[in-house]
């Protein structure tokens, strides 16, 4: 059981210090699916979604201790915004995306961020 928290505070502390770097590059993304996009926004993209689908691998063995004493994130939240983005992918509109990551995901990151900044300390 000690082991197991050992390994979800490393893995917090790896998550925190990922989260302003995630937000800033989903920030530019944004940005270049709302004005003109460059030679590498898909690969942005790209970049983007992968970091997502390990957000959520951390989050998923990690959610317990960071709700130990209060519920900080709802699993179910995540996933709304998760699967809105998803949607938008799917659709392969660049404003539909743009919003999904705008208005789901990003505020979402920037919870996730304050929940998990306690741990890197």
């Amino acid at each position: 059981m000690e082991n197991n928290r050992k390994e979800q505070l490393e893995a917090l502390k790896v998550l925190s210090d990922f989260q302003d770097k995630f937000i800033a590059n989903t920030e530019i993304l944004i940005e270049e699916l709302t004005t003109v996009k460059k030679d590498d926004t898909d690969a942005l993209l790209k970049s983007v979604t992968d970091s997502v689908n390990w957000e959520i691998g951390v989050l998923n063995g990690t959610l317990s201790l960071i709700n130990e004493e209060s519920e900080k994130l709802s699993k179910e939240d995540i996933n709304k915004a998760v699967t809105n983005l998803a949607d938008a992918l799917r659709s392969q509109d660049d404003q539909k995306i743009a919003d999904a990551l705008d208005k789901e995901l990003l505020p979402m990151l920037k919870k996730i961020r304050e929940a998990v900044t306690v741990f890197s300390k």
